[in-house]
């Protein structure tokens, strides 16, 4: 019992563990209240929780600023781009409830698959920037060429993003629960979780 409750012990690590996420989760909403920054400071999460997976933390605040500093353009970049081709998207699917053509099952399929790729971007492209240096275009391809060589571990990383956003919709107790761990832990913990299974594809690179 006092190996558990001393200061190496699994409690103390765990304590630390849980109080640095949170406070991992207040800096990404903050540096995410100018929107336009909200590629450049999921970038900045993914590169300090990544490094905790890896035991190579240089403390939550120095790891989170200098990654938001050193990926800001670039990262900031791809958000631009993934919400100029999310908006195209959603312009396609409006279009899509005027059009009776005959070709509508193919236009459902085209705009499934590339709502599809658009997803796999917008989960995997930021933490690969946080682990790797490449152009924009590279970062994009590499991502989705990590995605589709990597599925098994590409599926869970895909749940534990996309999960907690659709349980909001199945009740209004869910979304305020859902609203609440959000605000103090919720986004910290899914980066956290997803960087174990980052952490295994990258190291094959």
């Amino acid at each position: 019992m006092k190996h558990f409750l001393n200061m190496e012990g699994p409690f103390y690590r765990f304590l630390t563990r849980f109080v640095e996420l949170i406070v991992l989760n207040c800096m990404f909403l903050i540096f995410c209240v100018p929107i336009f920054t909200i590629g450049a400071s999921t970038t900045a999460m993914y590169s300090v929780t990544l490094k905790m997976v890896r035991n190579e933390e240089s403390g939550v605040y120095n790891g989170f600023f200098q990654a938001f500093k050193k990926n800001f353009k670039q990262s900031t970049s791809i958000w631009i781009l993934l919400w100029f081709t999310g908006i195209i998207l959603l312009l396609n699917y409006l279009y899509l409830q005027l059009y009776d053509g005959d070709f509508t099952l193919l236009i459902i399929f085209s705009l499934l698959f590339f709502t599809f790729i658009h997803l796999l971007l917008t989960i995997l492209v930021f933490p690969y920037v946080a682990r790797f240096e490449n152009t924009i275009r590279e970062s994009m391809v590499n991502a989705l060429k990590i995605a589709v060589t990597n599925p098994f571990q590409t599926i869970p990383v895909l749940i534990f993003s996309i999960g907690p956003v659709l349980l909001i919709f199945l009740s209004p107790h869910l979304f305020l629960v859902a609203l609440y761990l959000s605000i103090f832990l919720g986004f910290s913990l899914v980066a956290y979780l997803n960087s174990f299974l980052f952490r295994n594809i990258y190291e094959k690179y």
